[in-house]
């Protein structure tokens, strides 16, 4: 019976120390002030056949998301990159990092990594626009300021799922 005593005494100490959850968080400082104002891309009739195409090609049946590059400064360490934040054209609410693979929804306690779940982003070579399925579903970045109108925060890796988009420091206006 002691025994039984011990093990219990023990699992209740070993899980006191434990944090249940995912983190997406990383040694990357990052941020961006969405209280600025900002300039977005306007999607061309062509961007919309080519989303149109893409999603019949993939027989893709959810709910498609529009995210379009801004002039939205992004902090990465120490440096300014621009062309690297864009906003969802359905959910305004919605803004993509590139840099770092950072979701950022308005009025929500972090900022998450989303890709989990099915989730999936394409793009045309211009970089102006991307089209993403199955948006809902992410890991939280732990170490995020909220997420407000006005600076956000977070800490994260290097990573980028489109490779030749953003990050020089130089890119094309919106």
């Amino acid at each position: 019976m002691k025994s039984v005593y011990t093990l219990i005494l023990f699992l209740c100490i070993a899980t006191s120390t434990a944090v249940a959850g995912d983190d997406a968080s990383g040694p990357i400082p990052y941020g961006v002030d969405l209280s600025q104002p900002f300039t977005s891309y306007a999607m061309s009739k062509q961007d919309n056949e080519w989303s149109a195409s893409l999603v019949e090609k993939l027989r893709y049946q959810g709910v498609v998301v529009h995210f379009v590059r801004t002039s939205l400064p992004l902090k990465m360490k120490k440096r300014i990159v621009t062309g690297a934040v864009y906003q969802a054209l359905e959910k305004p609410e919605y803004f993509y990092v590139v840099n770092g693979d950072a979701m950022l929804k308005l009025d929500t306690q972090w900022a998450y990594s989303p890709g989990v779940g099915g989730f999936s982003m394409h793009s045309p070579s211009s970089r102006r626009f991307i089209v993403c399925l199955n948006l809902d579903g992410g890991v939280p970045f732990l170490s995020s300021s909220p997420v407000q109108k006005g600076k956000v925060t977070w800490k994260g890796h290097d990573y980028n799922r489109f490779k030749k988009c953003c990050g020089s420091g130089t890119s094309p206006k919106p």
